[in-house]
């Protein structure tokens, strides 16, 4: 069993007021490309022009941040955000930032046989259906993660900002399928 790595870092907050889409998205910006579709989404799409997180801002002021590699990374991508919309806009802001998830990946180290665990993690809090997607959903009722298990043995584990939660799930779980001979 590998130990969990987090492949991407969601989070999310407002900058405190509503915003003109149409003229943010017009706007030259020196860290971010935009993008601005209004037909099909309703958020201006803010790509970093080096490698970071992606932003998707509402007329709202709210914002989601995703794709950062860290808690770090996304945070600078945020500071970004927030230093160039006032250089760019001139907008007084007040932004704030939550961390909101991790998405891991881990690898159980043996395949696992997927009807087998939709007994042993459970019927009621278990989803597979193959023809659809290859991986099985588990979604416990009691807790604030879930898990995506495929045959081969690799794992994703998201729901949660607090890693350590996450790595417990993923030990818990393996803990399970072995003792079900899984």
């Amino acid at each position: 069993m590998t130990e969990l790595s987090i492949k991407n870092v969601v989070g999310g907050g407002s900058l405190g007021k509503e915003l003109d889409l149409f003229s943010v998205a017009k706007t030259e910006f020196d860290y971010f490309n935009t993008q601005y579709e209004p037909e099909s989404f309703s958020a201006v799409v803010f790509r970093q022009k080096s490698n970071g997180p992606t932003i998707m801002l509402y007329r709202s002021g709210k914002f989601s941040i995703a794709g950062g590699k860290s808690v770090e990374d996304v945070r600078e991508g945020f500071d970004k955000f927030c230093s160039d919309i006032q250089d760019k806009t001139g907008l007084d802001i007040d932004p704030d930032l939550e961390i909101r998830y991790f998405v891991t990946t881990g690898d159980l180290g043996r395949p696992i046989d997927l009807s087998a665990a939709i007994i042993a993690l459970g019927m009621d809090e278990t989803e597979y259906e193959p023809e659809q997607f290859p991986g099985l959903f588990y979604r416990p009722e009691s807790e604030d993660w879930f898990m995506i298990l495929f045959s081969s043995g690799s794992v994703v584990v998201d729901g949660n900002p607090d890693i350590d939660m996450l790595e417990s799930a993923y030990k818990k779980v393996d803990h399970t399928l072995s003792k079900n001979g899984i």
